[in-house]
């Protein structure tokens, strides 16, 4: 006979709840709902209290717990059956691997030491889809004998006959190391929480267990696992504060902004109980979008005051600036004339020149009939989507300077429409300050390094959807977004891992109580802190992987030794996120003082900077 046995809890059923101690924290709600002091006394007993079976617990407790919960021993016996049953969910990877084996001829036994006996735990391994009425239960509480001391093994075999026996389980010693030494092939199933997971528990039991599960569920796909472990617990705290906040200041639309709050929406649109009451919406804009309406009847100044710090030196290039403004290098000599002898404005000559060869020459007036029929074209856009209504609105965005509040405020202003509220994600120091609409923002400027925007930016917002460009009527007479390079919708393993995971985790959650805005937040800043820490060893693999789907290098890669000694000795930007790539290139023993060192080049480096080069230059 082929056999292959499964150890039950933290390998075939895992608890929603996490730590096995949490369950006695859940009994405690349970027998004493209104008494904080009993609920405390008797966790701390039922921690302490060892047995063989549960009648053996039970048979210690003190008569005062029976007394005031009003129950017999026998009832507080079930009481905790029923608990354990409501927090004990199938390993949907080993339930797979269940089913393998059956198709390959094994029969399964079921093997643990537990306190619980085998009826219980048939019933609830049944109600799992794991268990089959024919398949073997052995418990140490049954037959005195333990996997730990490898007794519970030499029952199995006694009974059994295997004549090929394979053992899966979570423990090392009892799982692993003593099967083996019994003569059975040991295969070792980590179900354990990992450091990301770890570190949220610390704040959120029920959210961390929910990435555990969520991960195991598809072990498979490394995308997967990141999104549960870091971009769910970064943005499914600020959807749920911004529906909060919405609803509280009375806001009936929520417009989620393209590309970056694609995964935003869905979010929020999964969220059914606290979107209660709110239409969400998905609106195609762009800063690029933007821009040619924003700048109808305007001048430069209007210009420049969209732009960051108000000038273009040294920011965007000229072939990017001119695709902005609906033409190009090509169109400008050819048409008009006119030439640009530099890829970027490196000083304000340069700018200058530019500013005048847009806003003063032969091109201008193309520019703004250009503008002006983007711009009613939006305003329809706008009508459309029922930005116009009069309802109270507001848009949902990731941040950083805010140019696309300024410019739909401005839009909307021109209209005698009201002001779009922003919630923000997060905000530069020099965000554009209220009078260019109002705003609030999830975690202020200092909160979120420039690393953290990088992969938020990058991958957490990475959308099926490619960005808008301009608009358009159709033959029907509504009006849609024009996309750049032809892009069409289309998901990549990113997006869509990205996606599932939030929606999957979200639509969980709407089942619990409901969560605090403070653990809420504290949770997304404990990820931050995860994936920025150089001391903490996390799987980062996916960020690699950007690259392969959406045509741009990878802001993650292995360096090189010369990209290596840059980054370290002279605090060089190698890519976009150098900590990762140091993480996919050094041991993690030696990441933190590497970085260290990282850290103090860039401190001196921008020191000297400062002293000798900016003053000079009268810069400061």
């Amino acid at each position: 006979m082929k056999l292959a046995s499964f150890d039950i809890f933290d390998t075939t059923l895992l608890r929603s709840c996490g730590k096995p101690e949490a369950v006695f924290h859940l009994l405690a709600e349970r027998l004493f709902p209104n008494d904080k002091d009993l609920r405390e006394a008797f966790v701390v007993w039922r921690k302490s209290t060892k047995g063989n079976t549960l009648e053996d617990v039970y048979d210690k407790i003190d008569s005062a717990f029976l007394t005031f919960a009003r129950k017999n021993k026998e009832d507080m016996m079930k009481a905790e059956e029923e608990t354990e049953k409501d927090v004990l969910i199938a390993n949907p990877s080993v339930c797979k691997l269940i089913d393998q084996r059956r198709k390959e001829g094994y029969n399964i036994a079921f093997i643990s030491d537990m306190y619980l006996n085998s009826q219980f735990l048939r019933k609830v391994l049944q109600r799992n889809g794991c268990c089959r009425q024919e398949d073997a239960i052995y418990v140490s509480c049954e037959h005195n004998a333990r996997k730990d001391t490898g007794l519970l093994y030499k029952v199995v075999r006694n009974e059994l006959h295997p004549t090929e026996w394979i053992h899966y389980g979570d423990n090392i010693r009892s799982d692993i190391k003593m099967a083996k030494s019994k003569g059975i092939r040991a295969i070792h199933i980590n179900t354990c929480h990992n450091n990301t997971e770890r570190a949220c528990s610390q704040v959120s039991t029920s959210m961390a267990e929910l990435a555990r599960q969520y991960r195991l569920r598809h072990k498979d796909n490394e995308f997967a696992a990141f999104a549960a472990d870091f971009v769910v617990p970064a943005y499914l705290p600020y959807v749920i504060h911004v529906l909060r906040e919405a609803r509280s200041m009375g806001i009936r639309k929520l417009y989620f902004l393209s590309r970056d709050s694609y995964i935003l929406m869905k979010a929020a649109q999964a969220l059914i109980k606290e979107a209660e009451g709110l239409e969400l919406h998905y609106l195609f804009v762009s800063r690029r979008s933007l821009l040619l309406p924003y700048l109808y009847g305007e001048d430069e100044k209007a210009y420049l005051a969209a732009s960051d710090h108000n000038t273009i030196i040294r920011i965007d290039s000229i072939d990017k600036r001119l695709s902005y403004l609906g033409t190009s290098r090509e169109e400008m000599r050819d048409k008009y004339g006119i030439e640009f002898p530099y890829s970027k404005a490196n000083n304000i000559k340069d700018q200058e020149d530019f500013l005048r060869k847009i806003f003063h020459s032969d091109f201008t007036p193309h520019l703004q009939q250009t503008a002006g029929e983007q711009y009613r074209l939006l305003e329809e856009y706008f009508r459309q989507e029922g930005l116009l209504d009069g309802d109270s609105c507001a848009a949902v965005d990731v941040g950083w300077l805010g140019t696309s509040r300024l410019m739909m405020n401005h839009i909307l202003r021109r209209k005698g429409a009201k002001d779009l509220h922003f919630f923000y994600y997060g905000v530069r120091r020099d965000v554009f300050p209220p009078s260019a609409g109002r705003y609030s923002t999830y975690f202020r400027a200092e909160e979120i390094s420039t690393e953290t925007t990088i992969l938020l930016e990058h991958y957490y917002s990475a959308s099926p959807y490619p960005s808008t460009i301009a608009y358009q009527r159709t033959v029907e007479g509504n009006i849609e977004p024009v996309f750049g390079h032809n892009g069409q919708f289309r998901h990549t393993p990113i997006t869509q891992a990205n996606q599932d995971a939030i929606e999957t985790i979200a639509a969980q959650i709407n089942t619990m109580d409901k969560l605090g805005s403070r653990t809420l937040r504290d949770l997304a800043k404990t990820s931050f802190n995860c994936i920025s820490n150089a001391a903490i060893n996390v799987d980062i693999h996916p960020l690699s992987k950007q690259g392969e789907f959406d045509d741009h290098i990878p802001f993650v890669k292995r360096l090189t030794i010369i990209e290596l000694l840059r980054i370290a000795l002279f605090g060089d930007t190698i890519t976009g996120y150098d900590l990762g790539s140091l993480r996919l290139t050094i041991p993690h023993c030696l990441l933190a003082s590497v970085w260290k060192l990282r850290n103090t080049t860039v401190r001196v480096r921008r020191y000297l900077y400062w002293k000798y080069v900016a003053r000079r230059h009268n810069l400061v």
